[in-house]
Formats: C-alpha cells, sequence, structure tokens
C-alpha cells in the first residue's frame, strides 16, 4: 500500500474534486479522490502553477485592473483636497 497523507483544501476545492469524480464514474472510470489528485499533481505544469498563484496573490496588480472611480478627474494630486475640504 502507497504512503498517503492528509491535506486540507478549501470547501469549494472539495465540490470540485466531489464533482469530477462523480463524472468520472459516471463516465464509467472507477476512480478514488487519491487517484484524481495524484493525477493532476503528476501532470501538473510548475510554470502554470506559479502563473496562477502570482495573478491570485498580486492584491495590488488586482486592485489596479478594477479601479474604483471617485468621480475625480485628478486623485494623484488632488485627492486630500477633494476628500478632506469641505464643499
Amino acid at each position: 500500500m502507497p504512503d498517503t497523507a492528509s491535506v486540507k483544501i478549501s470547501r469549494d476545492a472539495k465540490m470540485i474534486l466531489d464533482n469530477l469524480t462523480s463524472k468520472l464514474r459516471a463516465a464509467g472510470i472507477k476512480i478514488t479522490e487519491q487517484k484524481i489528485m495524484d493525477v493532476l499533481i503528476e501532470h501538473s505544469d510548475l510554470n502554470s502553477i506559479k502563473e496562477i498563484l502570482r495573478k491570485k496573490d498580486n492584491k495590488a496588480l488586482a486592485m489596479l485592473s478594477k479601479p474604483v472611480r471617485w468621480g475625480i478627474t485628478d486623485s494623484s494630486e488632488n485627492i486630500d483636497r477633494h476628500i478632506y475640504e469641505d464643499h
């Protein structure tokens, strides 16, 4: 019997894994969740994983890609005046 280890995954990941397991079984493939994980890990591409993690962890990049519009045309120089001055 191969060595095994416990790994915690998010609820969303567990739902995806369950769905994948169900679809494979419905297609006539007898497989365990452990085997699915083994296959996914074995066939993963390190560069793709790095790229995904960089995008997810880069909060500044995420903020810049979805800027909040303040209704101020020049927020870089006048933002304090618009926020703190009485109008």
